[in-house]
């Protein structure tokens, strides 16, 4: 068959589907078109296998001693791993589910393991580091934080999230102003959505010349100190418990 008589039973078939999609729509409709990305992403992520152990142990918790529900879930990666979050906030219901390393790609493939299925009612995040770190650009960094946030309010529209910024380090530090851009972005994109609360705690971080403040960091000059761990808590606590409380009450 000659590459002329070949083609022209392809260009019969799409112009047939086409011709299916337009009457099978009402009349006045327009056929509506595949649903793309918002942000077309080419930075490729890490690969969220590279947890299977940390989510395998969450899991065996679930199955063996399973958290109570509708209390108050930390999740994002090493500065929520490494908080002691029992004795930072021993009045209240909080389930530390964070993974150190982890970008919020991550935390959209794995959301009901570490979200969802333990249905809280306030949810803390930290989570945007580790993206920028791996090269995300801004763009590709708030796509991915704001539509795990947007995950959680498909499934759980009642609970409040508490979005919490960027956090500068030495370690990082040549990637201050794209942190300082994402932060704006997503301070931004939090003011037009009532479920949600940004919660200023990366100021205390810096000097006034914007540079990390030694001592509330590691020695890895990346992770919280003791002392940086203290100051996150006094600026949280006070928004937690307020959130908290509002909705025991409701």
């Amino acid at each position: 068959m000659s590459k002329r008589n070949f083609c022209w039973p392809v260009g019969f078939l799409v112009w047939f589907l086409a011709a299916i999609l337009v009457v099978g729509c009402r009349e006045g409709e327009v056929p509506v078109a595949p649903l793309k990305s918002k942000v077309l992403s080419e930075t490729k992520r890490p690969d969220p296998a590279r947890f299977a152990k940390e989510i395998a142990a969450f899991d065996k918790e679930e199955l063996e001693n399973a958290p109570p529900r509708g209390g108050i879930v930390f999740t994002g990666s090493s500065s929520i791993r490494l908080w002691k979050l029992g004795e930072a906030f021993a009045d209240l219901p909080v389930l530390n589910r964070g993974f150190g390393g982890s970008v919020a790609n991550d935390l959209i493939v794995y959301a009901d393991q570490v979200v969802l299925r333990y249905e809280p009612k306030v949810l803390v995040v930290y989570t945007g580091s580790n993206d920028i770190n791996a090269k995300l650009t801004v763009e590709e960094a708030l796509a991915d934080f704001t539509g795990f946030l947007e995950l959680v309010n498909r499934k759980l529209p009642e609970t409040k999230v508490l979005v919490n910024p960027v956090k500068i380090s030495r370690k990082r530090i040549e990637q201050i102003e794209k942190v300082r851009e994402l932060n704006g972005k997503l301070k931004a994109w939090c003011a037009e959505r009532p479920w949600t609360r940004w919660v200023e705690t990366a100021q205390y971080l810096e000097d006034e010349n914007g540079q990390p403040i030694d001592r509330f960091f590691a020695k890895d000059q990346l992770h919280l100190s003791p002392e940086g761990y203290v100051e996150w808590e006094k600026i949280l606590g006070p928004v937690l418990r307020e959130e908290w409380e509002k909705k025991a009450k409701g």
